[in-house]
């Protein structure tokens, strides 16, 4: 059996910008309902299922496949590039790797392990997230290593690509210095805290609904209109013992 997934940029990008809104909106209806209105029947149960800073539920189901969508296009496109002889080709595996790595964290939350150890190392303030440090110096590093690759782009694949990068990370680390500083001066069971994790997501979200529109529109650019999974499927057959034994049955 084939499955045959169309790769066009504006129907991706018109079910994901209606999904992910839906999501943060019942987010935020799930944290009202537990600090502002009385207990009622499957109230904790909807708000952490649907809460956009645990791990484990509907809106972390979201990012890491989302996130696995852009690794499985870098990869494609990669693999494109590499029959044609084109160049770049690492970068495009580089950055497929990157990706299929954050869809991981995502889900595990491998990042937050590192803001404790860090931690004791004195960061306080903006910098109580400590895991945003390192981070940083990655991204510094990765934009250095990058910066060919993405002026190589056609012009509006690279504003997509640096519009994306700016509301992923401006969401990603720039709300998390807020939320941090937040957090260690009043603590996350608020409501307040829960708005600006609201914020934050809010942002990584769009800025990778931006960038799956930019990857399928090259991909289309390059040839790549549709995607072909071919599932096996094979033909029940009978065993031998059995059908003998079906016939002896019928003497």
């Amino acid at each position: 059996m084939k499955i045959t997934l169309c790769l066009k940029p504006w129907q991706f990008t018109k079910f994901l910008a209606v999904v992910a809104p839906c999501l943060v909106i019942a987010s935020i209806v799930g944290q009202i309902a537990v600090y502002l209105l009385p207990d009622f029947p499957g109230r904790d149960s909807f708000a952490t299922e649907f809460n956009l800073n645990e791990e484990g539920n509907f809106p972390s189901l979201y990012s890491v496949l989302t996130l696995l969508f852009c690794s499985v296009l870098l990869g494609t496109i990669a693999h494109i590039k590499k029959l044609d002889n084109a160049r770049f080709v690492r970068h495009w595996r580089a950055l497929a790797f990157i990706f299929l790595y954050l869809a991981v964290d995502e889900g595990l939350g491998l990042h937050e392990h590192l803001t404790e150890p860090l931690q004791n190392l004195g960061f306080k303030g903006l910098l109580y997230y400590a895991w945003i440090v390192p981070a940083a110096i990655l991204l510094f590093v990765f934009g250095l290593t990058f910066l060919k690759f993405l002026f190589h782009l056609p012009a509006r694949t690279q504003h997509l690509f640096i519009t994306a990068g700016m509301i992923f990370v401006g969401g990603g680390l720039g709300m998390e210095l807020i939320g941090g500083n937040y957090d260690e001066l009043y603590g996350q069971a608020n409501l307040t805290y829960q708005f600006l994790t609201a914020i934050e997501e809010s942002l990584e979200m769009l800025g990778i609904i931006i960038f799956i529109h930019a990857l399928v529109s090259y991909a289309n650019r390059l040839g790549l209109k549709e995607v072909v999974v071919q599932v096996p499927i094979e033909k029940y057959e009978t065993a031998p013992h059995l059908e003998n034994k079906k016939q002896s049955l019928k003497a």
